[in-house]
């Protein structure tokens, strides 16, 4: 017996219905994100770490950042293809939030990034939603 599996459309409808019923506020558009993408790939030596939660999941998840991520080919004007732990595509608008964590554990040692630095370059971007709190920053993308 073959296991249902559902359409991307209604995956897509799914998750447009929980953000309106989840948030009351959309903080993020998919312009704003390749701003985002292209400054943290110029400031690549910064970011050590940064976790996404899908709007849809409760798992955290890891973004993939380095200088070597080109537009149109690892991130898009829609969302990310493969830049994840997730795997695959992961379109924009299905991740609820972004995070730093100060510390962090990576392989078999514990690493540092200095969160002060990164909050200043999302800041050159433009206005963002986010806290610093708990040795960690965390950008919004909908509340």
């Amino acid at each position: 017996m073959k296991k249902y599996q559902p359409s991307i459309e209604e995956i897509d409808q799914k998750l447009d219905q929980t953000i309106k019923q989840k948030f009351s506020s959309g903080y993020m558009s998919n312009k704003k994100w390749v701003k985002l993408i292209d400054t943290f790939v110029e400031n690549a030596e910064l970011i050590k770490r940064g976790e996404i939660k899908k709007v849809l999941e409760e798992k955290i998840g890891l973004i993939f950042i380095s200088e070597n991520l080109q537009y149109e080919f690892d991130y898009w004007n829609i969302g990310f293809e493969g830049v994840n732990s997730f795997g695959g595509w992961l379109l924009y608008k299905e991740i609820e939030f972004l995070k730093f964590p100060a510390k962090f554990q990576n392989e078999n040692s514990y690493q540092e990034q200095d969160l002060i630095e990164i909050k200043e370059i999302i800041n050159k971007i433009g206005v963002f939603e986010m806290t610093d709190q708990n040795d960690e920053l965390i950008l919004f993308c909908y509340k």
